[in-house]
């Protein structure tokens, strides 16, 4: 996943195949990988092959929040507001704390001009994010000192 996260998208892409080439994954772990893989082909510009990722990934595990929420980011980009606002709302619906799917429902409902429920999904990201960087400081390495 270091390949993801430099943006080395091909190489992404290599690493999570190689991984999905072992037979013995659970659906969770495969549909997470199918999820990022995803991910990769989109940065790689192949928009199709990522969809069959996202879509292979909910074949296993059909309520996988990052996967609605890519397929989502699809139909946004490729203009189907209300679809996309439906796969954000089943991420949701999957996971309660799934925070980007909060803020990408928000630009979803504000570009089609439901700007009161864009502007509470975007509050409702914001909330879900700093509790997220709380708990996260809560469990770092200073908390664990003795005073």
């Amino acid at each position: 996943m270091a390949a993801l996260g430099r943006r080395d998208f091909a190489q992404a892409e290599r690493e999570i195949a190689a991984l999905l080439g072992q037979p013995s994954l659970p659906a969770s772990e495969r549909a997470f990988l199918l999820n990022k893989r995803g991910v990769a082909r989109i940065g790689m510009g192949a928009t199709q092959e990522a969809r069959a990722d996202f879509d292979a990934a909910l074949d296993l595990q059909p309520s996988h929040a990052p996967a609605l929420t890519n397929l989502g980011n699809l139909l946004l980009e490729e203009g189907d507001v209300e679809g996309a606002i439906a796969r954000y709302r089943a991420a949701i619906a999957a996971d309660r704390e799934y925070a980007i799917a909060y803020l990408n429902l928000g630009v979803a409902y504000k570009r089609s001009g439901r700007i009161a429920e864009g502007v509470r999904a975007l509050r409702e990201a914001q909330r879900l994010e700093q509790k997220a960087r709380k708990e996260a400081r809560a469990l770092s390495w200073p908390s664990f000192r003795r005073p």
